[in-house]
């Protein structure tokens, strides 16, 4: 009985993946996803700003690695090849499904935050008694205004904490 001689080769990725957020000159905000992308075994790395990128450069480090498998033995190249990148084909659109789904999820986070955020400051403006500029009306001089009104307010409650300090410590002394 005669038997196959089987080879492994191991590939292994690293993914990271970094959020930039900021606001555009209209005051609205911007996201992006980037990413760096390594191959272990044979130190390559990419950055990349599309996740199609990151796949190719997957499937250009298998396709490589399978090449140089292939080239050294008795092998048919082209049914190696084959099967390697059916492999990918499953795979990769099974994980790109997952990234979108994951993507997505972080939005709606990203959005509850955001809500939760602005409910919270609604709420403490009010419990403060500051006037709230109405969302439809993102004037910038009256925003300056209302916090020149906040700062103002919080001058004069400083000063009568001093006062009411200075009052406490004189009848302490008495």
């Amino acid at each position: 009985m005669m038997m196959n001689k089987t080879h492994s080769n191991i590939a292994s990725f690293v993914l990271r993946f970094t959020q930039d957020w900021w606001q555009n000159a209209e005051g609205q905000p911007q996201v992006r996803w980037r990413g760096h992308i390594r191959h272990v075994q044979g130190n390559k790395e990419d950055r990349f700003t599309d996740f199609a990128h990151a796949v190719t450069f997957i499937q250009r480090n298998l396709a490589e690695e399978t090449i140089n498998t292939v080239s050294g033995n008795n092998m048919n190249q082209e049914q190696a090849l084959r099967e390697s990148f059916k492999f990918w084909e499953d795979f990769s659109s099974a994980y790109s499904g997952m990234m979108f789904e994951a993507v997505e999820h972080s939005l709606q986070q990203s959005e509850t935050v955001k809500k939760q955020m602005q409910d919270a400051v609604e709420k403490t403006l009010t419990a403060w008694q500051v006037p709230v500029v109405p969302k439809n009306n993102s004037s910038q001089t009256e925003l300056v205004e209302l916090l020149r009104s906040l700062q103002n307010q919080i001058e004069t409650l400083s000063k009568r904490v001093a006062d009411l300090e200075a009052t406490l410590t004189q009848q302490n002394k008495s």
